[in-house]
């Protein structure tokens, strides 16, 4: 696999061509340490992994891609721990490494970019990153990759999820789908959005909530007439976060 590395720090670089000399496949084409010379050495060698630094001192990775007419690659970012940045890798299901490197998730990144998707699934992917990074902060496009299809998917359209074992049922609001992930995996990805989590087995969007019947020991009713159960101790919680998601 054709690779080249961009980073600002030569010493990263260095450490990074370390690793990848121990990895079957990889045959490194060239370096590059900002954004103009990136994307000319990306143009030219026309590679097929990118390792791509983040914060460079006349940009940013996401300039270079930008950038670059080549489009049958796969990337993996190099970050600082930026909490935003990581949230929107998540959101596009993108890979990144976070700084200082370690070889083990290193080298499990190197391994999902030789055997588990496409060059063409990585460029919707990486339209999806650009988009949730300058976009709206409150909605935000999610890739979700069930066995046949990689979707599309806007944050404001997920009435709920629901556990189903080790797999979580996504409901939107026209269809459902079956995700090889925890609700745990999911509760973590929606944070900070309008979700909550009511119940071991149940995360909610509290914009698709209707109203909260007090019998039976009380639940929780979904616009579209869903049942959804409330445990006792998040009551408190639950109806302050309803109000502040309808203010």
């Amino acid at each position: 696999m054709r690779t080249v590395i961009i980073d600002d720090r030569n010493s990263i670089r260095e450490f990074i061509s370390q690793l990848l000399a121990n990895v079957e496949g990889i045959e490194i084409v060239g370096e590059a340490e900002s954004v103009a010379k990136a994307t000319a050495l990306i143009n030219d060698k026309k590679p097929e992994l990118i390792l791509l630094d983040i914060q460079m001192a006349d940009g940013n990775g996401f300039e270079v891609l930008e950038g670059i007419t080549h489009t049958d690659y796969k990337v993996i970012f190099i970050t600082s721990h930026e909490e935003f940045a990581i949230k929107a890798f998540k959101y596009s299901a993108l890979d990144y490494v976070v700084k200082p490197i370690d070889p083990e998730i290193f080298y499990n990144a190197i391994e999902k970019a030789k055997t588990h998707f496409s060059g063409s699934d990585q460029q919707l992917k990486i339209k999806n990153l650009i988009e949730n990074i300058s976009g709206n902060k409150t909605s935000k496009k999610l890739i979700l990759n069930t066995q046949e299809t990689v979707h599309v998917v806007n944050s404001e359209d997920i009435t709920r999820c629901e556990s189903d074992g080790s797999y979580t049922l996504v409901y939107l609001k026209d269809r459902k789908l079956m995700m090889s992930k925890k609700l745990k995996d999911f509760e973590e990805l929606l944070g900070g959005l309008s979700f909550y989590r009511t119940h071991r087995s149940h995360l909610i969007n509290l914009k698709f909530v209707d109203r909260y019947e007090k019998r039976d020991g009380g639940y929780i009713i979904m616009k579209n007439d869903d049942q959804i159960p409330l445990s006792s101790a998040k009551k408190d919680e639950f109806f302050e976060l309803l109000v502040a998601v309808s203010e």
